[in-house]
């Protein structure tokens, strides 16, 4: 099934093959092509490759933003301040997770139909929360969704199929932030807040914790996976902040990359082998060439505070809002 996944990434990638090559010979490097305005505080960011369709999580409206070929259009009204969003490319399904500070109410995940952009459910995860839910993660193929709970130190894995809780990984105490997961090991990737740089690896299949490595005395902050080279990449926040190359069937280190002051998200694109990591604090996009682990170039944004990022593969589109502002930049990956 995991084949299956990556090759559909490879059919629509043939179906846009002039078009991308026109955008590689248009671009001499990564430059933002749009500036979309979405809503207040948008934090959380998700692509749909198959529909072309991106999702922004605003936490201070409390509404995800939807876009389409990269021009909004709808605002889906969430019950909850949504922090992260995640998409299920095979059901065409959203689940946005967040908590609201203004209620009193827990956390939460909203699940969104992607071809009505109707709120299909909402899914509570605990009765009370303080920081909420700080990393989302899919699997397309299981139709999981992890859920890094931070309050309550779990991971709460949902079925996607019946908007169920699955199960609750117990953390051991360990607050989770950002979380990935590989589609072809099932194998679950969730950092954890602290000086420890820590990163907790659970087996999708039981619903179990199996390892924790640690990259060193930093704070970790975000994951991404490339199921084609079972490379795990995870962000440091310290200054100077790193991306760390982790090697996922060893569970080692391979190298660490010099992003900048506050390396905070990073997402993979598995065709092109890019990775796109975001610093908060000197407002850049720094693209990572995965064969060589070494950065290749750089974009100044526009919007402040990039607090995530994700990638289009297909289109070869990079997605990142700015938190402290309503906007989001649209950028080329090359």
């Amino acid at each position: 099934m995991e084949d299956i996944v990556l090759s559909r990434f490879l059919r629509m990638r043939f179906l846009v093959a002039l078009s991308v090559f026109a955008f590689s010979l248009n671009a001499l490097a990564q430059h933002i092509v749009k500036t979309v305005q979405v809503g207040n505080e948008p934090r959380g960011v998700a692509v749909n490759p198959i529909t072309d369709s991106a999702y922004v999580a605003n936490v201070q409206d409390g509404t995800v933003t939807v876009l389409r070929h990269n021009s909004v259009t709808s605002t889906v009204p969430v019950d909850t301040l949504p922090f992260v969003v995640g998409v299920d490319i095979t059901t065409n399904r959203i689940y946005a997770a967040g908590c609201n500070f203004f209620t009193g109410a827990g956390s939460m995940v909203v699940v969104i139909d992607g071809r009505t952009n109707k709120v299909i459910t909402d899914v509570p995860l605990n009765d009370f929360c303080s920081l909420g839910t700080q990393g989302i993660a899919v699997n397309p193929i299981t139709h999981r969704v992890y859920v890094s709970d931070y309050d309550e130190n779990q991971e709460v894995v949902l079925d996607g199929s019946t908007n169920q809780i699955a199960a609750r990984v117990d953390l051991q105490g360990q607050e989770p932030v950002g979380v990935a997961v590989d589609v072809r090991s099932n194998q679950v990737w969730a950092a954890l807040d602290g000086p420890t740089g820590r990163i907790d690896i659970l087996d999708g299949a039981t619903n179990t914790l199996t390892g924790t490595i640690s990259v060193g005395n930093v704070f970790v902050n975000d994951v991404a996976i490339n199921p084609v080279t079972r490379r795990v990449y995870v962000t440091s926040q310290d200054s100077p902040s790193h991306l760390f190359v982790i090697n996922e069937q060893t569970q080692q280190v391979i190298t660490s990359v010099l992003i900048g002051t506050f390396a905070n998200s990073v997402d993979v694109d598995p065709l092109t082998n890019l990775i796109f990591v975001t610093d908060a604090q000197e407002n850049i996009l720094a693209v990572v060439d995965g064969r060589t682990n070494t950065v290749t170039g750089t974009a100044t944004l526009t919007v402040p505070f990039p607090a995530g990022v994700a990638v289009n593969p297909v289109t070869q589109r990079v997605y990142v809002p700015g938190f402290n502002s309503n906007m989001m930049n649209i950028l080329t990956e090359r």
